[in-house]
């Protein structure tokens, strides 16, 4: 048979069949293809809009898990209203809906509970002797369900105590992804402890150089909103910080932690700006390394004590020394140092260090140091 017409042109018919194949490969392949819109992407990408989305309205803590195109929602909120509202944010955060639209198609909240927030929020995971100890706040049931679990998993042959309770106030949807993470590296430690306090990601430990370049590279830059804060020696040596060497840090008594921040600040100062108590931003790596000494030393009491010279009136001077011990003590609170464990004490120009009669020794009496006690 042939295709041919009497006037010797084609008929549609095969062209027509093969424009649709080749309409129906196209399609396919767009739909195979890396691009947002591809159906083996739609799960990741829908759970990144979901979770913008949430932030935005003002739910950023909420557990997000993705079945395809349907979202189920783990966590606390503070009012039956925010329930309503999370699930419709959820549910249009890409658009229509459908495989090539990549919408959200339905929305499960059935373990979205109104319940208390905690400020700051803070979990953490230590090792303890055949333990590992879970405690401070989950964001869901399910959330500290995955964490026992994942502790249990990366600690075969220890104890995993559960003293995690749900709260809300989590400051992100990646905290339980990120927490998991942490008790599988710290597991790759000889000791430590791992801590997420609001957005502060903290490790305080030892190990091997593969088991800390696997947590530097996991953990050096972690997802927004959250930061880190890595004390982690490396076969007991502070490679960061080569005036700590000798001094057993995790182990030592108050007086080798107090040694150690007199070494840091041997030939250191926290600079401010001139009469006030904001701190200059030159001395940040000074009190980056000053909180990784915190850290390693905060199960003892620690003092930030402020000093100043005697030039101009005593009260104001008090004043002053007291609002810089006390921006010390908010940044180290902020690197992840237990708040619990920081005094801040201004002693204004009570306890000069040298004489006061020269311009050499008011600088010299204008200092911060830190006093450590069991």
């Amino acid at each position: 048979m042939s295709w041919l017409r009497g006037d010797g042109e084609q008929p549609g018919r095969p062209l027509f069949i093969f424009g649709l194949a080749g309409a129906g490969i196209a399609t396919l392949l767009g739909m195979l293809a890396p691009h947002d819109g591809a159906v083996w992407r739609a799960p990741t990408v829908l759970r990144e809009r979901v979770s913008v989305a949430l932030a935005a309205a003002g739910y950023p803590g909420l557990d997000i898990q993705m079945q395809g195109q349907h979202a189920v929602l783990h966590g606390i909120v503070e009012d039956e209203a925010d329930i309503v509202t999370a699930r419709r944010a959820a549910l249009t955060a890409a658009g229509g809906g459908g495989p090539w639209a990549g919408g959200v198609t339905t929305v499960n909240v059935a373990d979205v509970q109104v319940g208390a927030f905690e400020r700051p929020y803070t979990w953490s995971a230590r090792r303890e002797e055949g333990r590992i100890v879970l405690s401070g706040a989950a964001p869901s049931e399910a959330a500290r369900t995955e964490l026992i679990a994942a502790a249990g998993q990366a600690f075969p042959n220890a104890e995993a105590v559960n003293d995690m309770h749900v709260a809300g106030g989590s400051p992100a949807s990646d905290f339980t992804a990120l927490a998991r993470d942490a008790v599988r590296l710290l597991a790759g430690l000889n000791s430590g402890e791992a801590r997420i306090i609001d957005t502060q990601v903290v490790f305080i430990g030892d190990g091997g150089s593969e088991a800390v370049n696997a947590l530097r590279r996991r953990f050096a830059e972690p997802p927004p909103p959250f930061r880190s804060r890595l004390a982690v020696t490396v076969d007991g040596l502070d490679v960061d910080h080569p005036e700590l060497q000798g001094l057993n840090l995790a182990s030592g008594d108050a007086e080798t932690c107090e040694r150690a921040f007199d070494r840091m600040m041997e030939r250191n100062v926290i600079n401010f700006a001139q009469g006030s108590a904001s701190i200059d931003p030159s001395s940040r790596q000074m009190l980056n390394g000053l909180a990784s000494v915190a850290l390693r030393c905060d199960r003892f009491s620690i003092e930030v004590a402020g000093h100043t010279d005697n030039v101009g009136g005593r009260d104001l001077n008090m004043q002053l020394s007291q609002a810089r011990a006390d921006a010390v003590s908010a940044y180290l609170a902020a690197q992840g140092v237990a708040r619990s464990r920081l005094r801040a004490q201004g002693y204004g120009p009570d306890r000069p260090r040298v004489s006061n009669a020269t311009e050499t020794g008011q600088a010299a009496n204008r200092r911060i140091e830190f006093y450590v006690s069991s």
